[in-house]
């Protein structure tokens, strides 16, 4: 995460989060580092729908279609938090932490979107172990693709 943070700064660039499965976790682990007020804004832990509607204007009709767990979720997550924060860079989570299989869609299954500049991308993993565990993976992988895309 320091190196993420490092990055921002040299690039003098700002982000944002919008977390469900991770309720918050990205925004705690940057928290844990030094210079991250230079760079983090802020971020919404979204874990309803309603508040991914209403706070990060993700169309009822995505979810209808697709579900909360669905890769398109995620773009609209991480569009929503960077317009809402005016910030440069944002990153969104998404996804099945478990126990059980949620919208038909199996524990493990996570989408992370991502929104540098005007670009949204948006993966799809699966994770194996414990809810902890998939958060935590969630956090890595994010901070590995962002150092990768900056």
């Amino acid at each position: 995460m320091q190196e993420l943070i490092d990055i921002l700064r040299n690039k003098e660039l700002t982000i944002s989060c919008a977390e469900s499965l991770t309720a918050g976790l990205f925004a705690s682990t940057m928290g844990e580092y030094s210079g991250v007020s230079k760079v983090f804004k802020g971020g919404v832990v979204s874990y309803w729908s309603e508040i991914k509607q209403s706070v990060l204007n993700v169309p009822e009709s995505v979810i209808l279609s697709s579900g909360v767990v669905s890769s398109e979720c995620a773009s609209y997550m991480a569009r929503g938090i960077k317009e809402l924060f005016n910030t440069d860079v944002s990153v969104s989570f998404t996804g099945n932490a478990g126990p059980e299989a949620m919208e038909g869609k199996p524990v493990g299954l996570v989408y992370i979107g991502l929104c540098i500049n005007q670009t949204t991308f948006s993966f799809e993993y699966y994770f194996k172990g414990t809810r902890n565990e998939i958060r935590k993976q969630c956090v890595i992988e994010a901070t590995k693709k962002l150092i990768e895309l900056l």
